[in-house]
């Protein structure tokens, strides 16, 4: 009987090859024409750019953990302590909560729905109009027939009404929902397939989750956007992974530019479980700690540089330097900063 991991790895397949390859002959084509560099950086829209991080003290980006028990006065501390909502959502914007939902297993491996809606709550009390928006793994529809059944086995749909939020969940392989973008600072990859709801937001919180990583050592901030790509991009670079070598630095860094092309305003990071030894799904070997802890940054590359170190705090099969190669090039193209000297961290109890 093939195990769920062998099902996972053979979606990855079979979509990097049938559809992704399309892709890339397309784009290969393109780039052998004279001048195609100018003339794809004026006909192809330009990644998202995100607002200038205001979460900045005496030159230094913040970075809030809170530890704590009650999640709504843990939400409501860090929230308080690093400025509010209101120096990135104004009155009438869009705003789109990034949370991760691409295994089918429940929180802690996914995202905690009514963390979700408190977040929303604050963005309400600040005039923003909120959606909750992710797309699943090709894994999901392999198995359940249905790209909808993470949303739905997590209530997200049926909390998020309650709420008066919006919930919005992408097919992860149907093209109309995403569209290419271009940036010539990327050295991976010349366009990424992104979705066209996060696109057009005029703001991003990222909710990601703190995870070991099967691939890329360990999942938070910056991997968290791996949902926001068209399902066969993302997974090519999964089958580079496993190839090692120049395909491992492909991965490494391909998780930045996937990042980049998104731009979020701030993360809020849950880590009052995370999962470690195995992820980035539940599976025999992973073991989830209760630490109690929510990190709230404008700054993502500080965001998971600090993540790195409570992940090698409890997890002694994970080491910051695993992570090293995508830091170094998330703060390259203007991300963030990896070394936390130059953080201003602020850890507090309630």
């Amino acid at each position: 009987m093939r195990t769920e991991e062998q099902n996972d790895r053979s979606a990855r397949f079979y979509f990097s090859r049938r559809e992704f390859l399309k892709g890339i002959s397309a784009a290969a084509s393109f780039c052998a024409a004279p001048f195609s560099g100018q003339l794809w950086e004026k006909k192809t829209p330009q990644p998202r750019k995100g607002r200038a991080n205001p979460y900045i003290e005496n030159g230094k980006p913040l970075l809030v953990v809170v530890e704590g028990t009650d999640v709504e006065k843990m939400l409501a501390k860090g929230l308080e302590t690093i400025g509010g909502l209101k120096n990135v959502v104004h009155s009438g914007d869009s705003v789109f909560i990034k949370p991760n939902y691409g295994s089918h297993r429940a929180y802690p491996t996914g995202s905690d729905v009514n963390f979700l809606v408190s977040i929303a709550g604050y963005i309400k009390k600040d005039g923003g109009k909120v959606t909750i928006c992710d797309s699943s793994d090709i894994y999901v529809i392999n198995r359940y027939n249905d790209f909808e059944y993470v949303f739905k086995t997590n209530n997200v749909f049926e909390i998020g009404k309650k709420a008066g939020v919006e919930v919005i969940c992408t097919h992860p392989t149907d093209e109309k929902e995403y569209v290419s973008v271009h940036c010539g600072k990327w050295e991976k990859n010349p366009d990424i397939k992104v979705n066209r709801h996060l696109l057009k937001a005029d703001v991003i919180i990222n909710q990601p989750m703190l995870k070991k990583h099967g691939d890329a050592s360990m999942t938070c901030a910056l991997k968290n956007f791996y949902g926001a790509v068209y399902q066969p991009q993302r997974m090519h670079s999964h089958d580079l992974f496993k190839e090692g070598g120049q395909g491992r630095d492909f991965f490494m860094k391909t998780i930045a530019e996937f990042a980049d092309a998104m731009q979020p305003e701030l993360n809020i990071v849950d880590a009052r479980k995370i999962l470690t030894v195995k992820g980035p799904s539940l599976k025999e070997g992973s073991v989830v700690k209760d630490i109690n802890k929510i990190i709230i940054s404008g700054d993502i590359v500080a965001t998971d540089a600090y993540c790195a170190q409570v992940l090698e705090a409890n997890d002694n099969t994970f080491k910051k330097e695993m992570i090293a190669a995508t830091l170094q090039y998330a703060e390259k193209l203007g991300l963030g900063t990896a070394d936390l000297n130059k953080v201003k961290i602020i850890e507090i109890k309630v």
